[in-house]
């Protein structure tokens, strides 16, 4: 039986809304700037528009942000984190030695990864794990910011049953790993 791990907490309202907004908001500002083209002209009503746009946005990226921030410390409370990994060690410009984004089931020196597909970001595929885990700390993010990996997360280097393993994830998910990986003291 091939290994499973646990589901993460479904998306909330705010975050559905924002990712499908993309398709909707288009069409509405189409609507909303046709209609103000007649009493305003045409710049006003497009300036309009797109401020309006931009404020709806700005509104919903917001609250989804609150919302996506509860699911994930949720699911760090179950042994679960968002993360992206790679092997270090693959030939460069391979599909192994760029990041993989996914979910990750931390608990009892285990590792149990699972790649991220398909729409809304839902987990499937084949669920990779990863044992004798020892860590070597955290790494320096390169230059460029690799566009798989968000904002604040962080990397640590993670010797496994399979070899070198680097793992981003925020600072939450960090706190999973055995050893707690601090850049100022190390493992522990």
């Amino acid at each position: 039986m091939a290994a499973e791990i646990k589901k993460p907490s479904p998306l909330g309202r705010w975050e559905k809304a924002l990712t499908r907004s993309y398709w909707w908001v288009l069409l509405v500002g189409m609507l909303v700037s046709s209609i103000l083209r007649e009493p305003l002209g045409f710049w006003p009503s497009v300036a309009l528009t797109v401020a309006i746009i931009a404020a709806f946005t700005l509104v919903v990226a917001r609250l989804a942000a609150s919302k996506r921030e509860a699911r994930l410390v949720r699911d760090v409370e179950r042994g679960l984190i968002e993360c992206a990994i790679r092997y270090p060690k693959a030939l460069p410009g391979s599909l192994s030695s760029r990041w993989e984004q996914g979910f990750a089931e931390v608990n009892d020196g285990i590792i149990k990864f699972r790649p991220l597909f398909g729409e809304m970001g839902s987990p499937t595929g084949l669920v990779r794990e990863f044992s004798e885990l020892s860590s070597y700390g955290l790494l320096d993010l390169p230059p460029k910011r690799p566009a798989e990996l968000k904002r604040s997360w962080k990397i640590a280097a993670i010797g496994t049953d399979k070899g070198d393993l680097e793992v981003a994830t925020g600072e939450a998910g960090l706190s999973l790993f055995p050893g707690h990986i601090d850049r100022n003291t190390g493992p522990f």
